[in-house]
Formats: structure tokens, sequence, C-alpha cells
């Protein structure tokens, strides 16, 4: 499971376009500014307190979980032991980067994986000025940083990585813990490989096994936090999940049709071609 796969070919002209993708993604962040959400100021409160020595706490003496993301608030709270005490521009920094890091990752899993190398460069460059990345990027919000580690752990297990591909999966649910749908599919994949995989292709030659050791590694990577928060909050479940719960109750039917109107509208098309677009973007998309 460990041997690498034959890495894709770069032309000059692949080099060219993922650096332009690179700058555009950089650009359509940075010149944004933050635009701080709400929820992040949660993350910080919890950064600042850690970083002074109150505790992983929004309010001092309050062992309540609030945050759903231990690792991105970690970060936040290193930057402000070194200095960095401008958050909101701290996690602007972080996301840009990550997902510049995502620009190339996708560049890299089209021109590996597509048959088609317009739909893997067309892929990298909707990414790199998907309006709600930008969103949520300067929004001080983890999205990009757990999508980068998504992204990485999809393209180091394509690559033959699986351990990797296992150890930044448990990385990407420390960013964001439904993270573990991911983790599911990967792992799933695994298993019916084993069983399914007789192609003879290089990614079927390496899966004869169980995924014992990926499993064991993604295990013990969450382990301390999972440890730590039992004992210092009583669960690992943050507190916020099971609010969030009661606030966004939606029907079956209503969440379904939220996320059809989602996967159809990524660039707000409905805006400029009224509300029956979304009819046309699920079906083109």
């Amino acid at each position: 499971m460990q041997q690498q796969s034959e890495a894709p070919r770069w032309s000059r002209f692949d080099w060219l376009f993922v650096a332009g993708a690179v700058l555009l993604a950089l650009a359509a962040r940075f010149l944004a500014d933050p635009r701080t959400i709400d929820d992040a100021y949660i993350t910080y409160r919890y950064a600042r307190n850690l970083a002074e020595g109150l505790g992983f706490v929004y309010n001092p003496g309050q062992a309540v979980l609030g945050t759903t993301t231990p690792l991105y608030t970690m970060l936040m709270s290193l930057a402000w032991l070194l200095g960095l005490q401008n958050l909101p521009a701290v996690a602007l920094g972080i996301n840009t980067l990550a997902d510049a890091g995502s620009v190339l990752l996708l560049c890299w899993l089209g021109l590996r994986l597509g048959k088609s190398r317009i739909v893997a460069l067309g892929a990298t460059l909707a990414w790199a000025l998907s309006p709600m990345s930008v969103t949520f990027a300067i929004g001080g919000m983890e999205t990009s940083v757990v999508i980068f580690f998504l992204v990485a752990s999809f393209g180091t297990y394509v690559a033959g990585r699986s351990r990797l591909s296992a150890a930044l999966m448990a990385l990407a649910v420390l960013t964001r813990p439904d993270a573990l749908i991911a983790v599911g599919l990967l792992f799933a994949d695994m298993g019916l490989r084993l069983f399914l995989a007789r192609d003879g292709s290089p990614l079927s030659a390496r899966l004869r096994r169980l995924p014992w050791v990926e499993v064991a590694i993604f295990c013990l990577l969450l382990l301390p936090w999972l440890a730590f928060a039992a004992a210092y909050f009583g669960s690992p479940l943050p507190q916020s999940v099971q609010a969030k719960v009661h606030a966004y109750n939606l029907g079956p039917f209503s969440a379904l049709i939220r996320l059809l109107q989602h996967l159809s509208t990524p660039f707000f098309e409905h805006e400029i071609f009224g509300r029956f677009w979304p009819a046309v973007g699920l079906i083109l998309y």
C-alpha cells in the first residue's frame, strides 16, 4: 500500500497555468481583506485564552467546549504567543496559503486522474476563484484548512501513500469533525478495493490487506485530543454541535432542497440568470 504510483508529467504550460491559478487564488483573498464571520470570533477567544494561560475556555473558569475546530484554535493560539495578535489577519493568511495549496493539489489530482487536460485545469481555476471559498477564507473560518487536508489526503491516497493519507485525514477531523464523512469514504474504498478491485491497475495491486495500519494511525493521532477533551470538558462532543442541531433543525425534504441549491449555484449564477437557474445548474454540474 505504500508504493508510489507514477506521477503525472507536467508540461511547461501546466506549470504556467497552475502558477497563474495560485496567484489568482492569493489575489482574490488577500485583496478582499478580512471580513470576519461571527463564529470565527468564538475560536479567536478560545485561542487567546489558551495562549494567555486561562485554559481552553471561552469564559475563564468554565470548561465548556464551544468550538468545533481544536486544531485551528491551536494554530491561532500559537500565532498569539508569537506576537501575531491580529487574529483575523492571521486567519486570512493561513486560509489563503491553504487555498493556494489546494489549487496545486487539485491540479495534480486532475492531471493524474482525468483524461482531459481542459477538465483538470478548469477545475483548478474554478476552485481558485470559487466565491464560497473566498467568503470563508476572508471570514476567518477553518474551511480552507480542512479542505486542504482533505484534498491532500485524497492526493496521497491516489499516489499510493495510504498511511500518510490516514494521518492527513486525522488532521482534517481535528480541524472539522464533519470530515469524518470523507474518512468513512476513504476507508470504505480501501476495504472495497481489497475484495473488488482486480483490474490490474497499480493501485489495485497495492491493496491486498485490510487497512489496519491506516486505521491505527488515524486513531492514534486523534486519541490525545479525545482523551483531553473527555477529561477537561467531560465529552469530546462540542456543545455548539448540540446547539446547532436545535437552531438549524430542517426537515429532511427542506435540507435536501438546500443541498441541491448549493450544488447548482456554486458561483451564485441565480443572481444573474434568475430563480430558475438551479434547475439548469443541477443538471449542468
